[in-house]
């Protein structure tokens, strides 16, 4: 028995090519149109920013920790020679 391969649309979900000849190919995804493609590429680069600034912001508040903790440390005495 042959199966017939379902092609469906990662944006929208949907199984109908709109105005393409062909489903759309982008990084071994596959879109009904250019449109969805460009949707969920816009979508994706909003999703990377998003995660980039929270990393970033992380980053930032472990040097601020880092610093406070290291300016609340009492400072070392010099021995006397």
């Amino acid at each position: 028995m042959r199966r017939k391969l379902l092609v469906y649309c990662e944006h929208c979900g949907g199984t109908e090519r709109s105005g393409t000849p062909e489903f759309v190919m982008f990084h071994c995804l596959t879109f009904c149109s250019p449109d969805c493609r460009d949707d969920y590429r816009t979508a994706d680069e909003e999703r990377r920013e998003a995660r980039r600034a929270v990393a970033e912001l992380a980053t930032v508040a472990d040097v601020m920790r880092r610093d406070k903790a290291a300016a609340s440390k009492p400072a070392k005495r010099k021995r006397a020679a």
